[in-house]
């Protein structure tokens, strides 16, 4: 056990590090190209952007005006304020599957998979009166219950929470015979949940240090053509 904590807060430390190197940088892209973009926005030639005052049209019509006459600094505008949301939701999915990735690497699976095995007896024993229900409706419920499972849990942290709910989203159970032997049924899912945790890699950060780069790009394009 002692072990086992000792893998967990290993595995969280190198998951928050790899947040924090996605989140970071990608605040600081975002912040200066804030800044370049609304500086060279600010300074092109011609009446401005006094429409956007007029009401929904005129804010429609001087954003058309805006990416007609700075067409480099409009996007990168728009990226950049977009960043905002943009890396910390990207930090997060990597940041999942990495920990995914570590918890297989360091032979936890098992620990996970006998939790999910526990959720899914006490979910096949409320669901024993539902057995009329549509399947589809079913099966809707029993990953409700099977989440809340999850949520009740006071013997796991807020870390692991997120792993189990993710692999709750991602292993996909909708073949599932729900009616079928509660054992039969128990099977099934933990080996749905095998196969996927053990098919993980490490996750690419390529898609990561594109977004990281697009920013810079757009800069040196703002630079280029929208510069007076």
């Amino acid at each position: 056990m002692k072990t086992n904590l000792t893998l967990f807060t290993k595995i969280a430390t190198r998951s928050a590090a790899a947040w924090l190197s996605i989140v970071i940088p990608g605040i600081l892209v975002s912040i200066i190209g804030l800044i370049i973009s609304i500086y060279l926005l600010g300074h092109q030639p011609g009446p401005g952007y006094a429409g956007s005052r007029a009401g929904i049209v005129g804010a429609i019509l001087g954003i058309v005006v805006m990416f007609t006459v700075a067409f480099w600094s409009s996007v990168l505008f728009v990226l950049s304020l977009s960043g905002f949301a943009l890396f910390p939701s990207m930090a997060s999915g990597y940041t999942l599957k990495k920990a995914i990735f570590l918890v297989w690497d360091n032979k936890l699976g098992d620990y996970f998979m006998e939790k999910i095995g526990v959720y899914v007896d006490k979910v096949m024993v409320k669901i024993a009166e539902k057995r009329a229900t549509l399947d589809a409706t079913l099966n809707k419920e029993v990953i409700k219950e099977l989440k809340l499972e999850v949520k009740k849990d006071g013997d796991t942290n807020k870390w692991q929470k997120k792993i189990l709910n993710y692999l709750l989203k991602k292993v996909n159970l909708d073949n599932i015979d729900w009616k079928g032997d509660p054992a039969a049924v128990k099977k099934a899912i933990l080996v749905k949940v095998k196969e996927y945790i053990g098919e993980k890699l490490m996750p690419s950060a390529l898609y990561v240090r594109l977004m990281l780069i697009l920013p810079i790009v757009l800069m040196v394009l703002a630079f280029i053509y929208d510069r007076h």
